[in-house]
């Protein structure tokens, strides 16, 4: 009969859930994954590829410069940055924090020999003890009774979501700071070539010049205004070469490179169809869907309240049956033959003192402040969505609108003068200001079209989904 109960004991506690539990977070939309990206769990293996080598490897971007696309920048940054990984390795974490929850307590066994003679021995005549010896197994199974185990792992499974939403953050936050980095090096290398075409143009006017100050045609003093738009187009140039040194720095951070390796990225400002803006409300709604940041926190909230659960769940008393055997050595302490006995018993906690109210109450605590945290988020994403739409509408704006034309007029007006001016019917002074205006145009043009790839990726990274191509 008690072979039985322990057989059923034994099978009890397999169906319980001793074995491990295994548990996946509840899967996400990574930011850009519509775009062959790498997924969630594909991140942290050094194996990262795409169709047609769209991938590039760190150690080959170091051995052997390429043209990198966005696509590849974007991914080298994921390998490379050791944040990525840190954040996978909380998921990991939260995993094994999983497992531990659902782990059944360990038995607990005892032994002791007791009632041993101290100052003389034990016999018939003088009888003493007897001689015991005790071997007792207890389980603890309140984890059962009430839920504990339960209420524990369900807390730990928003554990792993959590700590899945906030990769994803992290992994939303890094792509966009790849684009962002990669639009910087495309404005800075066509604002150097617009500063390298103007001193170009300078000094071609500056030859001009020269043979018709040897002719007589003008006076030095045109020779000397020239020289000074020279002296301020190097400075300009010497400027944004170092914008864009800068520039190439922060994408060899985001890439991963230390060293000063060439790096040539293959990309364009150019806008064939310009994507049309969307609605405010139309970004928050998709913002509440897509954004990681905030499903941690609704899954932060979750976590609290189950917290709760699980804090009052261990407010219940600890309840440890245990099984004794017993051997009495009795043959020589009293004449009697030994004897084997057995007994069972239960070691309940009473809690009438300790009834978990400090947890409990910091377990509410934690939930109000999970519900005000995700109110907060709220009110700053609607603003950041509200700025992030209005930037792309303005861009989107400008593109259509006011940029059109007007480059190749500017260039019209300069070429025209300059061609007046070699046949002597325009100044100087006329040359140069079609010049600067030219220049402040080009400038325009390309900070247009760099702030419209800036605002779609921004926008695109605010909702945390890319809606606007």
């Amino acid at each position: 009969m008690i072979n039985s109960y322990f057989k059923a004991a034994f099978i009890f506690l397999l169906l319980s859930g001793c074995a491990t539990q295994e548990y996946k977070p509840t899967p996400l939309s990574l930011y850009m994954q519509e775009s062959r990206l790498p997924a969630i769990n594909s991140l942290p293996p050094d194996s990262l590829s795409d169709e047609e080598n769209t991938s590039i490897s760190l150690s080959e971007t170091l051995a052997k410069p390429k043209r990198l696309t966005l696509n590849q920048i974007i991914q080298t940054a994921l390998k490379a940055d050791p944040r990525i990984g840190a954040a996978f390795e909380n998921i990991t974490q939260a995993e094994a924090d999983l497992l531990t929850a659902g782990l059944v307590p360990n038995p607990q066994a005892n032994t002791d020999v007791q009632l041993l003679p101290l100052d003389r021995p034990f016999t018939v005549n003088r009888q003493g003890g007897p001689p015991q010896f005790d071997f007792d197994v207890a389980m603890p199974i309140d984890w059962f009774l009430f839920g504990k185990r339960a209420a524990a792992i369900t807390s730990r499974r928003y554990g792993v979501d959590i700590a899945a939403a906030d990769f994803s953050n992290i992994v939303r936050l890094r792509i966009a700071a790849a684009i962002s980095a990669f639009y910087d090096v495309l404005e800075a290398q066509a604002m150097l070539a617009l500063a390298h075409e103007n001193q170009n143009n300078l000094n071609r006017m500056e030859q001009i010049i020269l043979k018709r100050v040897a002719l007589g045609g003008v006076g030095t003093i045109e020779a000397d205004r020239i020289r000074l738009s020279l002296f301020s187009s190097r400075r300009e140039v010497r400027t944004q070469e170092l914008n864009l040194a800068g520039a190439l720095n922060r994408l060899r951070s985001l890439i991963g490179i230390a060293g000063n390796i060439p790096i040539n990225i293959q990309g364009t400002l150019e806008v064939i169809k310009p994507a049309k803006p969307i609605a405010t409300e139309t970004a928050f709604d998709l913002a509440e869907e897509n954004r990681p940041d905030l499903i941690s926190l609704h899954r932060q909230l979750d976590k609290a309240n189950a917290d709760i659960k699980l804090e009052q769940r261990k407010a219940y008393p600890e309840v440890t049956p245990s099984v004794l055997y017993a051997r009495q050595f009795q043959q020589q302490a009293i004449g009697f033959p030994d004897a084997n006995s057995w007994g069972v018993g239960v070691n309940v906690s009473v809690p009438i003192f300790d009834r978990n109210q400090g947890n409990i109450a910091k377990a509410k605590s934690l939930h109000v402040q999970s519900q005000l945290n995700i109110q907060a988020q709220l009110v700053d994403l609607r603003a950041e969505i509200d700025q992030a739409v209005k930037a792309f509408a303005s861009s989107y704006q400008f593109l259509t609108t006011d940029d059109p034309g007007q480059l190749d007029a500017a260039k019209n007006v300069r070429d025209k003068i300059s061609q007046a001016y070699e046949l002597g019917g325009k100044s100087l002074l006329e040359v140069l200001d079609a010049q600067r205006t030219y220049l402040e145009t080009y400038r325009v043009h390309i900070s247009g079209r760099s702030s419209y790839w800036h605002s779609l990726h921004q926008l695109n990274a605010v909702i945390g989904k890319e809606v606007v191509r």
